[in-house]
């Protein structure tokens, strides 16, 4: 973890919380089990309550992933980093005393579930097809009064609220300066109109999938009649069954037909570059396609579909996240020290694949995580079992005069010599 002790030197924080940092996330690479102040205890030699303190205290997460892509060596391919991706999971802790417990959607129980919720940002390398963790943020919980259930404003943060406060974090960081960050990509869940307009305000642009109800007009781009009165803007809405009307490009390898055209969102209100999919041969009148949308009015259709597709690759992250690092497992119920699980779990994830791509000098493509970890964790058996036979200690806890390694068993120390066949 040499390149991360590196960057840990340039980041806003002393060098205790520098030191525990670099000490849990290198013990996340091969810890098994659950990942609680416990079993960091066991594992890692420090007090559970020296866990605790740390969590508590914030840490610039976001400023040292950014500053780690930034100095990245050259022949890691230019790009990553352009392209932000978003979305949020459920993460099945409930506690009574733990904060920000609410209903959720879960993708796996397809339903609304009590628990938690936690929004990720991530860079992601379009050419490689992998994403990096950069931060993370906590949704706020929901309240579960007559107040809220009829629908009133209760002045609390909502979900896009978190999700656009994730965004500003990484911009602040210097996203946009050191990685060149220009577009976001998110699912149907965010096309609405306070987060695209925050977006915009960020000075960023999002790219991302419609509802299928939405009103998009076409532009009116003939003359118009002098007469009194406002000139006519729109000519007729988009209608999926009749998409003729758009310009058509063909992906022979993705076997998809490409309708794009710039059109008008009536409910937020604004242009977006709209491209409509359809697999290649489908009939419009019988299947339905697949609406995405991007507020840069001069990105090309074709990088559309593939920054929509390069979204999904923040869903490996929760799942490696969830079940090799110990996300559902935090032992914290204040708001401080969840923020700072969530936060530590990703970020191990972000050097771990960091590390495997420096290593590798060529792009990753398949990260198989629990390889990685099994690997790290054979690699500390036996370097643990190398230290205690050299220093002649069979026990952990054992004193070093009352465990001394007998005559008759040195073969613990140095390997056996070397014998030749037995004679007849």
């Amino acid at each position: 973890m040499r390149w991360l002790r590196n960057i840990l030197a340039l980041a806003p924080c002393g060098k205790p919380q520098a030191s525990h940092f670099a000490h849990v996330t290198g013990l996340l690479q091969w810890l098994p089990g659950r990942l609680n102040f416990t079993n960091l205890e066991h594992y890692g030699g420090r007090s559970a309550r020296t866990h605790a303190r740390w969590f508590a205290r914030p840490f610039p997460f976001a400023r040292l992933a950014v500053a780690a892509l930034g100095a990245l060596p050259p022949q890691v391919p230019e790009g990553l980093g352009e392209l932000l991706a978003m979305d949020a999971s459920f993460v099945a802790k409930s506690g009574d005393q733990t904060w920000g417990t609410g209903w959720f959607g879960s993708g796996m129980a397809r339903a609304a579930r009590w628990g938690l919720e936690v929004t990720l940002l991530a860079a992601v390398d379009v050419a490689e097809g992998g994403a990096y963790p950069l931060c993370a943020r906590q949704s706020p919980g929901t309240v579960r009064s007559r107040r809220q259930a009829c629908g009133a404003d209760t002045g609390r943060e909502t979900a896009l609220d978190a999700a656009l406060a994730l965004l500003g974090e990484a911009v602040a960081a210097g996203a946009k300066e050191t990685l060149g960050t220009r577009w976001v990509a998110v699912d149907g869940g965010y096309a609405r109109r306070p987060f695209v307009e925050g977006v915009r305000q960020l000075d960023l642009h999002t790219v991302g999938r419609l509802r299928k109800d939405a009103v998009l007009r076409f532009p009116y781009l003939g003359s118009h009649e002098r007469r009194p009165g406002r000139k006519r803007q729109f000519d007729g809405c988009f209608d999926r069954r009749h998409p003729a009307r758009m310009a058509r490009t063909p992906l022979k390898k993705a076997k998809v037909d490409l309708y794009h055209a710039v059109l008008h969102a009536k409910a937020w209100p604004c242009w977006l570059q709209v491209v409509y999919v359809l697999p290649r041969g489908a009939d419009p009148e019988t299947k339905e396609g697949v609406l995405l949308y991007s507020t840069d009015l001069d990105l090309a259709p074709e990088r559309i579909f593939r920054f929509y597709g390069a979204r999904f690759q923040i869903e490996f992250a929760f799942r490696d996240a969830k079940q090799h690092l110990g996300l559902n497992d935090g032992q914290a119920r204040s708001q401080a020290r969840q923020h700072f699980h969530f936060n530590l779990v990703f970020a191990a994830l972000f050097w771990a694949r960091l590390q495997a791509r420096l290593q590798a000098e060529r792009p990753l493509g398949p990260f198989s995580l629990r390889h990685r970890k099994r690997h790290k964790l054979e690699e500390e058996i036996h370097k643990r079992i190398a230290a205690r036979s050299a220093t002649g200690r069979n026990a952990p806890n054992a004193g070093a005069g009352r465990c001394r390694i007998p005559p008759e068993r040195l073969w613990l120390r140095a390997p056996p010599p070397e014998t030749g066949p037995a004679g007849p």
